[in-house]
């Protein structure tokens, strides 16, 4: 299990935007946290695809 920080997320709309973007890269049992702003999900992805995931939902990864 693979554990980020994403800034900027700050509802539960925000959680759906960066689990769907890491599902559509291949990621699975994504969880999003806007209160703590903790991702975790599974998957091998690149670091590159996590950060271009995390921003094509519109925040940052931390």
């Amino acid at each position: 299990m693979t554990t980020i920080n994403v800034k900027g997320m700050h509802c539960a709309h925000c959680d759906m935007l960066v689990t769907m973007e890491l599902e559509d890269r291949g990621a699975t049992n994504v969880s999003a946290n806007h209160e703590t702003g903790v991702v975790t999900f599974d998957g091998d992805l690149a670091p590159e695809t996590v950060k271009e995931a995390v921003e094509a939902a519109g925040f940052q990864v931390a």
